[in-house]
């Protein structure tokens, strides 16, 4: 099937190290509105034996030149998010690349190794950087004439709409690749975001007709800023993993900036103790107490609060959401 491609600046060689990398670092698509009451698998919206087209996440990526421009980069396709606003008809999209390690020297106290996304759109690059340390997490936006050039490469594959718990399992134990389409809108539709992703875990349960879908990472995006035309901030994007069971609410793990010892009291369940114990509550507060009151640290408070803090899957939000799950019609290859 011929490819659909985004290509944001010709490309042109010249000459590029990872570190400069590092350092600068399918429109149209059918859009449901929100179905309240919607459970269960089967979408009233899509005839059974349809057919349609999903993006085939194992080939596609984002590509880019940056400068000075001697190396070509291929990045595999996380999530797809696409604003879209249905009285203009006009949209617009971010391509989130997977995760990638780092580390710039041999020694960790000039350049420590961090993880890293890059979010592509038409007119910014967005770099994500996130190393043990959140006072550490600088991340950054360039403009695309400052980058280099960008695009990314959709892959169409013809797909199947689940419409049921029992196809869902089947394309499961069949080993078909499964997407998703989830669409977040406002209460009349006319406005939103919509994001498509790999479905990377997923279980049905054999002995009842319901299901569970938990995969990530995607990117969310708050209600109000999901609006075509706006110059997004690098902090309008929301990291998340989704888990449902239904199509038409999901539980969303939000990354938020959390302090470390808010989770200290933690306490894992007696099949499998943890080594270290959680804390009481008050021994939380005397060290944080001790951290934070009673002397002048060299940096603002502020500051001094960041360090003891770490971006993570660390909020909880039910959201509504029309979901489209769909098994790629090509499967994966194998063993038997």
């Amino acid at each position: 099937m011929k490819e659909k491609e985004t290509v944001g600046r010709k490309e042109k060689s010249s000459g590029l190290s990872r570190r400069t990398f590092l350092a600068s670092a399918v429109s149209g698509s059918s859009l449901l509105l929100p179905l309240p009451g919607l459970r269960g698998i089967a979408n009233p919206h899509i005839q059974a034996g349809t057919q349609a087209t999903a993006i085939d996440f194992d080939r596609s990526f984002c590509h880019c030149v940056p400068k000075p421009g001697s190396i070509w980069v291929r990045i595999q396709i996380e999530c797809r998010c696409e604003v879209f606003d249905r009285a203009s008809g006009g949209s617009d999209e971010y391509i989130l690349g997977v995760r990638a390690q780092t580390g710039l020297h041999g020694e960790p106290t000039v350049d420590p190794g961090y993880d890293f996304w890059v979010i592509f759109s038409k007119k910014y690059v967005y770099n994500k950087r996130v190393h043990a340390s959140s006072y550490n997490n600088n991340p950054n936006r360039v403009p695309v004439d400052d980058y280099g050039p960008i695009g990314w490469h959709l892959q169409p594959c013809p797909a199947t709409p689940i419409q049921s718990a029992q196809e869902f399992r089947k394309a499961l134990q069949a080993w078909k690749r499964i997407t998703a389409r989830s669409v977040f809108a406002i209460a009349d539709g006319s406005r939103g975001f919509s994001i498509e992703y790999p479905v990377k875990w997923a279980d049905a349960n054999l002995k009842t007709d319901t299901y569970r879908v938990e995969t990530g990472p995607v990117l969310l995006l708050e209600q109000d800023r999901a609006r075509v035309g706006n110059t997004l901030e690098f902090e309008d994007f929301r990291w998340a993993y989704l888990d449902y069971h239904s199509l038409d609410q999901v539980r969303c793990f939000i990354e938020r900036p959390t302090s470390i010892l808010a989770n200290a009291a933690y306490k894992t369940s007696s099949s499998t103790p943890s080594p270290n114990p959680a804390l009481t509550s008050k021994q939380v507060d005397e060290i944080e107490k001790r951290l934070f009151t009673g002397w002048k640290p060299p940096i603002p408070l502020s500051a001094l609060q960041r360090l003891f803090q770490t971006n993570h899957y660390s909020t909880v939000t039910h959201l509504p959401v029309t979901t489209t799950l769909y098994a790629l019609d090509q499967p994966c290859s194998a063993s038997t």
